[in-house]
């Protein structure tokens, strides 16, 4: 008798559809894009592209952020589709109560026959978890569906920023550096990604230090966590070269003791994929697993799609307190990435 895979070597062993370059966005007549109404450059670059490429017939599924920043693009966005002819439909999303945003997306999407495109490129961690997880599940299983991103041109903090920051915490041990956010306002959970799992297994939080310590900081404060698995994150350009290093020194990662330490892509997102995989082939049976998707956005994909079938893991997401400028944040756009996601929903047949 054949031998048969539970469900995450099922996962592992299939072949991830690869995070391919895109010149055009591939939407047709019928098909649907959900976009968030960020103010970066890139928060818009799917739209523009799809409408300078000549396509029509899409229609969009907007995300509007609470609280509301004035930069944001919105009113861009609704000139553009008002000009275009593009129908929308608006969705409220609200940081600091993330809850309902699941139940919401499924109404509207719940009678789309064509693909799903999401640009993910303006979104928060926690949403692109979210909407893969409604999208991961029946009726849709990742069939028709399409992850767009648009990487930037250029992503602050600078290094001369950063050593300036690293110096403050030498003079002053209690100095919280802010970049491109600061403090937690909670650690946030959602029911539709809270964990089955029985409660009084050891804790594993599985986390991905980033440029706001105060993340890390607040995972180690509210679990009480008996070991960290810390992924860091390998940027794909060698201007960014120096970055794993200085986040590790602005997180105190040498502080922590109880921690594995693993390396992998900020943007093949099926690296990330396959390590969170082996995390919960080898711990998953004696500990609960708690993900926090505080890494890149193509690594946040990979705990997406992680979550979708992995329903015993648990996410939080450690909302950040506040947010500097608009113009702290990335700018321009250097390429366009799509990534099909049909094969996915051949694990459940």
């Amino acid at each position: 008798m054949p031998k048969v895979l539970r469900i995450d070597r099922k996962l592992y062993h299939l072949e991830k559809p690869p995070l391919m370059p895109s010149d055009t966005v591939g939407l047709n007549k019928g098909d649907i894009l959900i976009l968030c109404a960020g103010f970066e450059d890139r928060s818009i670059a799917v739209l523009n592209n799809a409408i300078n490429s000549g396509k029509s017939g899409f229609s969009i599924v907007l995300v509007e952020y609470l609280p509301n920043v004035p930069e944001n693009k919105t009113n861009e966005i609704m000139k553009k589709c008002s000009e275009y002819g593009i129908s929308v439909v608006h969705l409220l999303y609200d940081r600091e109560n993330p809850p309902s945003i699941g139940d919401a997306l499924l109404n509207i999407l719940h009678a789309v026959e064509c693909r799903i495109f999401v640009d993910i490129s303006g979104m928060s961690r926690l949403l692109i978890v979210q909407i893969l997880n409604v999208l991961g599940n029946p009726p849709f299983n990742f069939s028709r569906s399409t992850i767009l991103y648009s990487m930037a041109q250029q992503y602050p903090p600078n290094e001369k920023e950063v050593d300036a920051e690293i110096s403050k915490m030498e003079e002053d041990s209690l100095h919280s550096a802010m970049f491109l956010s600061s403090g937690v306002f909670e650690l946030a959970v959602v029911p539709e990604l809270s964990s089955v799992s029985s409660e009084g297994q050891p804790i594993r939080v599985v986390a991905f230090p980033s440029f706001n310590p105060n993340q890390l900081a607040a995972l180690r404060s509210e679990i009480q966590a008996s070991s960290f698995t810390l992924i860091h994150g390998i940027p794909p350009l060698e201007e960014n070269a120096w970055r794993p290093d200085k986040i590790n020194i602005l997180n105190r990662i040498e502080d922590i003791s109880n921690r594995d330490d693993l390396e992998v892509s900020t943007l093949e997102y099926n690296e990330t994929l396959e390590l969170l995989l082996n995390i919960y082939d080898k711990c998953g049976v004696l500990e609960r697993i708690i993900v926090a998707p505080t890494g890149s956005k193509m690594q946040t994909v990979a705990v997406g799609i992680f979550r979708a079938f992995m329903e015993d893991i648990q996410i939080v997401y450690p909302t950040p307190r506040s947010f500097p400028k608009p113009k702290k944040y990335t700018k321009g756009v250097r390429q366009l990435y799509q990534l099909h996601l049909d094969s996915f929903s051949d694990i459940r047949k």
